[in-house]
């Protein structure tokens, strides 16, 4: 059998062969560090299946013998092991757009699900390469200094065994081997140092748009019950531990990615009702769900587009209580132009303001009012001119790709697509946001499943290069095809139906028990957030200009966001000489 560790940027089984890790890693106070233990063996002689028996993780303190599993258990740093599964991608990529920079164009499986490991479940090993992905978590005011943790295998009457130790490691003696004595033989190992240094928060709005029909839909339960809010709690959780600290809010149900017509699932948090031609408006659903994300985490809120997508030509969804039923009173049928939607919007923005006002999160709120506008439509521009009036004093931001509609005023922030970024880079607006989807194929950072890793995570270095206010995606859990013709099972299809490319509709599966299951490109996500975090660290340290330079040596090159090292190597050097002189 074939050991090796390789870095968090590999992937095993769907690229070239891998590169091995090096020796050592530095992690800060609250940092997940992340790597991966790749495996595969030759055919066996008799044709047989082989397979290898996970054993669990053992805590050992060397500096305190006898410490086994209580102190050392303690103090060592977290750590969880789980097993990089193969995902189906039939869509890989956009055929007539893509460069030279992926990892395969076909349909094929790939690494991509990430499953917790128990003690005792076997792993089947084949010729071809797989890993477990290992984190490991420093506790914040926890003990820093070296660690080192083994991979040892294990011949048993079973068969092999693995299991992972973990051990502080005394001063001086880092990088030092350990003796594992018996019949056990350590296949790999690294030393992990932890570093007296804590990341700070992330500075800037994150947001990956939130489907909350994908809660409801996939796991079966009513739109804001008690289950419902049980499940969101779970996605939320791992929504702010990877990075997320602004939410799409569907004070009505969001008007995205929908067929001309169709509609998806009702999660319209605020109730109305009409009586003697009069709204009415409830907020109690709202107040919970901004209660449990604040519990959560969340800083940033960001009301729901006001109209529809690709040009504002009609209202969204809402439905109403009148006459003791509940009906659809807007929707696809109803112009932007309708005079009676307008005067529901003038009766619900006021109100949302004031509550969100009273809460103290107006001025950490933002708005849309159509996602991808056409700038040329009258409909976008009426809708505009409407609803300016009405969130006067609020930030109104737009996904956008021409610099002409923050000129002429119709956004706030723009949200420019990361490929035609570099007109909003040279006249800069005080704030610019910046996203990627399905569109942004070519030279520019993305996290499709055909891509290597590299490419997610390229995204941190150039975020604090060119200094962007924040960033965005449209998909954290969408469970849906595209245009939400209908509903599909994320575990089964990864790419919308065939719609985008594959890894682009969501980055965590829904898990049993309404726990989601997390994935390689959502961890490599936070490592690239992680490393813009690192970076503004050391600017607080050593100043920007420094910081800058320390990038454009070890780069060779200035930065662009079509413009960077198309290696592992830049992106893993540059975050140790961080950490090193972090460490300093």
């Amino acid at each position: 059998m074939e050991i090796r560790m390789v870095s968090s940027l590999e992937k095993p089984g769907a690229g070239p062969e891998p590169g091995k890790l090096g020796s050592s890693l530095y992690a800060l106070q609250n940092e997940t560090v992340s790597f991966q233990l790749a495996f595969r063996t030759g055919a066996s002689a008799d044709g047989s299946a082989l397979c290898m028996v996970y054993q669990g993780i053992v805590y050992e303190d060397k500096e305190r013998p006898g410490a086994e599993d209580s102190a050392g258990r303690q103090e060592a740093p977290a750590v969880r092991i789980r097993r990089v599964l193969p995902v189906m991608c039939r869509r890989s990529c956009n055929p007539d757009s893509v460069d030279e920079d992926y990892l395969f164009y076909d349909a094929r499986k790939a690494p991509d699900l990430l499953r917790d490991m128990t003690p005792g479940e076997e792993l089947p090993v084949t010729e071809e390469w797989q890993s477990l992905w290992v984190d490991v978590c420093p506790k914040e005011g926890g003990s820093t200094g070296n660690w080192h943790m083994d991979f040892s295998l294990n011949e048993t009457a079973a068969g092999t065994s693995l299991t992972v130790k973990v051990q502080r490691r005394p001063e001086g003696t880092a990088g030092q081997e350990t003796a594992t004595g018996g019949d056990s033989e350590t296949a790999a190992g690294v030393d992990i140092c932890v570093i007296n240094k804590v990341l700070p928060e992330l500075s800037i709005p994150h947001t990956e748009w939130f489907h909350y029909d994908g809660i409801a839909d996939y796991y079966g339960v009513e739109v804001f019950s008690e289950e419902f809010w049980r499940i969101l709690r779970n996605f939320l959780a791992v929504y702010v531990k990877r990075g997320g600290n602004t939410l799409l809010t569907p004070v009505i149900t969001p008007p995205l990615d929908t067929e001309v017509g169709g509609e998806r699932t009702t999660v319209q948090l605020v109730e109305v009702r009409i009586r003697d031609g009069e709204y009415e408006l409830g907020f109690a659903r709202l107040e919970r769900f901004l209660d449990i994300c604040l519990e959560q985490g969340i800083r940033y809120f960001e009301i729901c587009h006001l109209f529809t997508q690709w040009g504002a030509n009609a209202a969204p969804k809402v439905v109403a209580e009148q006459e003791g039923r509940l009906r659809q009173i807007f929707g696809w049928d109803t112009p932007s132009s309708d005079p009676e939607y307008l005067r529901f919007l003038s009766v619900l923005l006021p109100a949302l303001k004031g509550l969100l006002e009273r809460r103290g999160l107006l001025e950490r709120t933002f708005f849309h009012i159509s996602d991808e506008p056409d700038i040329r439509s009258e409909h976008y521009q009426m809708s505009q001119s409407t609803v300016r009036s009405l969130l006067k004093g609020c930030t109104i931001v737009e996904a956008v790709t021409d610099y002409l509609y923050f000129e002429k005023g119709l956004v706030d922030i723009p949200v420019c697509a990361v490929n035609y970024l570099e007109p909003f880079l040279e006249k800069r607006p005080p704030k610019l946001w910046a996203y990627y989807c399905c569109a942004q194929t070519q030279q520019v950072p993305n996290r499709f499943i055909s891509m290597p890793s590299r490419r997610n995570r390229i995204y941190g270095i150039l975020l604090y290069w060119h200094k962007i206010d924040g960033i965005l995606h449209w998909g954290f859990n969408f469970y849906n095809s595209q245009f939400s013709r209908k509903k599909i099972d994320p575990y089964e299809t990864v790419d919308a139906d065939g719609g985008f490319p594959a890894g682009d509709p969501f980055v965590v599966y829904p898990g049993k028990d309404g726990v989601p299951e997390e994935s390689l490109r959502l961890m490599v996500l936070e490592e690239a957030l992680n490393d813009y975090r690192a970076l503004c660290l050391l600017e607080t340290l050593v100043g920007r200009e420094k910081v800058m330079e320390l990038i454009r040596q070890e780069a060779g090159m200035e930065l662009s966001f079509k413009q960077y090292p198309r290696n592992d190597e830049f992106i893993l050097g540059l975050r140790e000489k961080v950490n090193r002189m972090l460490a300093q």
